[in-house]
């Protein structure tokens, strides 16, 4: 199943502030990479992921859980290691592995 969930513009002063923290603040800026509200709000509301997703039995909680669980991918954008396309492809291909089950 391929989600019809688009792929924002990527959000480069969030990734710019990340980085820099890393530098300085390292263990808690994991934590917000892990925790995951900076990046799941802006995709779930100011992207409209919300109204794709709850439809199909998806909610904030279960989208939470996915972001989380994806925290890597975006530590690697973060540092860049991976391209934002990629990271959000990674947690859309978690979204779906998810609806399945």
């Amino acid at each position: 199943m391929r989600l019809p969930l688009p792929i924002p513009r990527e959000p480069t002063s969030e990734r710019d502030y990340l980085k820099k923290n890393l530098e300085t603040n390292y263990r808690a800026t994991i934590a917000t990479i892990r925790q995951g509200t900076w990046i799941a709000s802006y995709l779930w509301t100011a992207h409209g992921w919300r109204d794709i997703l709850k439809p199909r039995g998806f909610s904030w909680q279960m989208f939470m859980k996915a972001v989380r669980a994806n925290s890597l991918s975006f530590l690697k954008w973060i540092q860049g290691e991976k391209t934002w396309e990629e990271c959000i492809k990674d947690l859309i291909n978690i979204i779906e592995i998810m609806l399945k089950y």
